[in-house]
Parts: C-alpha cells; structure tokens; sequence
C-alpha cells in the first residue's frame, strides 16, 4: 500500500488523497501497528485541512477515535473483570419484576 500510494504522490494527484490515506492508516490499524495508523491520520487529516476536500473527514475522525481506543488499550494491558458487576446483575432482574 505504502508503494502504490507513493507512486500515486509521484503523479502530483492530491485528490482523493485522503482516501488512500484512509485506508493505510486502517491497514496500520488492523495488523496491530496503531502507532503508525495514527501518525497516517494526523497526515490525512491535514490534507484534508490544506485542500479542504472533507469527503472523508468524518471516517478519518472515527478511525482516529478507534486507534487512540486501541492504543489506550495496549498501553493499559489486560484488563480484570470490573468489581461489583456480578452483584448487580440479580439486583438489575429484582428491580425489573417490580417495575412490570
């Protein structure tokens, strides 16, 4: 992906080019390299800024908020089961039978 976008760069094309972008940082992403998909964001998302073509702006947006997720989430290790959430569960079904 990375030869084929710098060879679409080399063509001096600069639209759709945060599509392409797009979807190299969503590689990047799904191969585990979440550092890398987030840099290919901030780049896309500056392009779009400097051409001002925003067709893919929200999804560059939504992929940015899924990444930084996934980072949080490598950076934080396994997580443990939250505390009291066996608990609640029986309490949720009592409540329920009252109110119906």
């Amino acid at each position: 992906m990375q030869q084929g976008l710098a060879a679409y760069r080399e063509t001096g094309a600069k639209l759709t080019g945060p599509y392409f972008l797009t979807l190299l940082a969503e590689a990047y992403g799904k191969v585990g390299q979440v550092e890398e998909g987030l840099s290919v964001v901030a780049e896309a998302l500056a392009a779009v800024d400097k051409a001002g073509e925003r067709l893919w702006e929200a999804e560059l947006y939504r992929l940015k908020g899924e990444l930084s997720l996934r980072s949080r989430q490598v950076k934080a290790g396994p997580k443990s089961p939250a505390p009291n959430t066996q608990p609640l569960a029986p309490k949720r079904r009592r409540k329920l039978k009252r109110v119906f």
